[in-house]
């Protein structure tokens, strides 16, 4: 068994790998963050979705999806407005992978957030895909194909977040 700085220097060397220009090497590298797995990992593949890279950003959400640790979905949520357009996908898929956690965190983004195209784009994805939850967000999504989802998305949002939580919407 490691002591922990050697499974934080490895998770450090893994992590860097993701920056490299050979595909191969990165994949190999984020199945390894993936079967490390832990607190540590989380934290600094959470940290890596912030990379200028969006090939480290891309594989740092795909490793989160495959941990599905709700530790990340905050961090996962602000990257359904990322600028590269894969990144924001495997995002949105690492959030499905959360189940509820992914719901309700981008529920509570889509209150802030319904400002952004790509957000609202990302989280529709997100809901559209947790077949489970449907029924419940079913108002959410046709605000969201609405002609203005930041003024429809929000409240709806709102009271599908209180009624998750079983308390009574206020009108």
């Amino acid at each position: 068994m490691g002591s922990k700085v050697e499974d934080t220097d490895s998770v450090a060397r893994l992590i860097e790998q993701l920056a490299g220009d050979d595909a191969a090497r990165r994949e190999k590298s984020r199945q390894a963050l993936v079967q490390l797995g832990g607190a540590d990992v989380t934290r600094a593949l959470v940290a890596s979705l912030l990379d200028p890279h969006p090939h480290v950003r891309w594989e740092a959400a795909k490793a989160l999806q495959s941990i599905a640790d709700s530790v990340a979905a905050p961090a996962l949520m602000h990257a359904l407005d990322d600028e590269d357009e894969d990144v924001r996908w495997v995002a949105a898929e690492a959030l499905i992978a959360l189940e509820k956690a992914g719901l309700v965190t981008v529920l509570s983004g889509l209150i802030s957030r319904a400002g952004s195209v790509a957000f609202c784009t990302s989280a529709h994805h997100v809901l559209h895909e947790m077949k489970k939850f449907a029924a419940v967000v079913a108002p959410v999504i046709r605000a969201l194909e609405q002609s203005e989802p930041a003024v429809a998305a929000p409240p709806a949002a709102y009271k599908v977040l209180v009624a998750l939580n079983g308390e009574p919407a206020a009108d």
